[in-house]
């Protein structure tokens, strides 16, 4: 497929994918995850040792797959897209922006964000 039959959905969609990717990379996410770190132990499911890492809002402690990185202010803010250059700034922010969540917390901030979203987006369309 040539690049000028791709929607322009498409192609944000694409840059947003290659850009979150780079995010991975971010030395700020590892202070982050470095100032949430416990303590290594073996970890019950699985027999191994593990680094476990605190979530910021329940305050329980997670295996490393079981925690994500989270913007405190997101990325895409409540009035949605505005531009890439905003985007960037936000995604690649400093570690004062940033939490650890565990998977659970990080789908209940994830689901209020974009229903703030999707209310905004009602609203600004009346």
């Amino acid at each position: 497929m040539s690049n000028s039959q791709w929607t322009p959905a498409r192609k944000k969609a694409f840059i947003t994918t290659l850009l979150r990717s780079g995010f991975s990379r971010w030395p700020p996410k590892y202070i982050t995850l470095k100032a949430a770190f416990l303590d290594k132990h073996i970890n019950t499911k699985t027999g191994r040792l593990a680094s476990f890492y605190r979530c910021a809002i329940c305050q329980d402690c997670f295996v490393a797959k079981d925690v994500h990185v989270d913007h405190i202010v997101p990325v895409v803010g409540a009035c949605g897209f505005t531009s890439w250059d905003d985007f960037i700034e936000r995604l690649f922010c400093e570690s004062d922006n940033l939490r650890v969540l565990c998977k659970p917390c990080h789908k209940n901030v994830t689901l209020s964000e974009n229903a703030e979203r999707r209310q905004y987006k009602l609203e600004f369309m009346k």
